[in-house]
């Protein structure tokens, strides 16, 4: 943008029109946010304190604290750590929405910037199961929402990187930003006939090393007790395998639903769940087949959220799929576009 674009009134007044609409839309969907949970809502509140406290529902949920600090330094200001919870939820759900416009701008004009943010409002809105939703969906959605700005913008390695280092203090899912990284470099590699770019490769690689090894130290350092199997009736009462301490594989009954959504429908159209991946996996398979190499890192992304999802995720708690809310807000734009400008950015 020249200085002159930035000191233009229409071009303020643009963007402050989109911050606004989107802080309204945030406000208006945690309106209805907080009518669907109702009293449902303290209890994911407690969730966080819990975090904080060393007493997370699972011991995974304990490196988590990206969002349960962000709520706690609202205290510091006298805030009730309720009302900073609400506060921290507006504010993510706006950034995520202001963010992605600039994406779907980036990608398809001023439309599709306005399409992508909408998109993504509904998503979040139809995506929505109690009795739980946590601070760090929040921050989920706004951590994929960033990364597909970069991506679009081909920004710099060190960008990935940083946000990466950011988002493992949120969710181990973090983890994907660096398999993007070394996928990416290996096919724009292969694309220009010459050497990856092993920075590129090498930060996504130990990337996700160092970030493994802060979520295992986080969580062990930190963790007094994990209280799910007290307050969780449907699980049992403790661990039935050393693997339930580092993950709670759901593939098995995972595939049960969605073979039970499919055979036996109801009005509830729960084979929408299922549709959700597979429209993502179309939208990465056809924005890689338009786009080729400079995608496949894309495609490598999809793949691997969904792979997440059905492994590690219960597809039936549909709030897990917010993470793929951002990807399916401006994979269509994508998609659609013949080409997008996939120039690196020079700093």
């Amino acid at each position: 943008m020249t200085a002159a674009a930035k000191q233009d009134p229409t071009s303020v007044g643009r963007e402050l029109g989109v911050w606004g609409a989107a802080l309204v839309f945030s406000m208006a969907l945690w309106r209805h946010t907080l009518l669907f949970y109702n009293d449902d809502f303290i209890k994911s509140v407690q969730a966080a304190q819990g975090v904080l406290a060393g007493y997370p529902h699972w011991r995974n949920y304990q490196s988590r604290l990206l969002g349960p600090w962000a709520v706690q330094s609202l205290t510091v200001l006298g805030i009730n750590f309720t009302i900073a919870h609400i506060i921290v939820g507006v504010a993510a759900l706006t950034a995520t929405g202001i963010v992605l416009f600039h994406a779907g701008r980036a990608a398809g004009g001023r439309q599709a910037g306005w399409s992508a943010m909408l998109a993504f409002y509904t998503l979040f809105l139809v995506t929505m199961s109690r009795p739980w939703l946590y601070i760090w969906d929040y921050f989920i959605v706004l951590t994929w929402a960033v990364f597909l700005l970069l991506v679009i913008r081909r920004a710099p390695w060190w960008d990935f990187l940083l946000l990466m280092a950011v988002s493992f203090f949120n969710h181990e899912i973090a983890a994907l930003i660096g398999v993007w990284m070394a996928a990416q470099a290996l096919a724009d590699g292969w694309a220009a006939r010459r050497r990856p770019d092993w920075r590129m490769f090498g930060g996504g690689v130990l990337g996700v090393l160092a970030g493994a090894v802060t979520v295992e130290y986080l969580r062990t350092a930190l963790l007094k007790r994990e209280i799910g199997w007290e307050i969780f009736s449907d699980v049992g009462k403790g661990p039935s395998s050393p693997l339930d301490a580092y993950f709670h594989v759901q593939i098995f009954a995972n595939v049960k639903d969605i073979a039970q959504w499919f055979a036996n429908p109801d009005w509830y159209f729960t084979f929408l769940i299922p549709l959700m991946l597979i429209v993502a996996l179309a939208f990465g398979v056809i924005i890689a087949i338009r786009h080729g190499m400079k995608a496949i890192g894309l495609l490598v992304y999809v793949v691997g959220q969904i792979t997440a999802l059905m492994a590690l995720g219960l597809l039936a708690e549909t709030r897990t799929l917010l993470q793929l809310a951002p990807f399916l807000s401006i994979g269509g734009i994508l998609a659609a576009k013949a080409d997008w400008n996939a120039a690196p950015k020079v700093r």
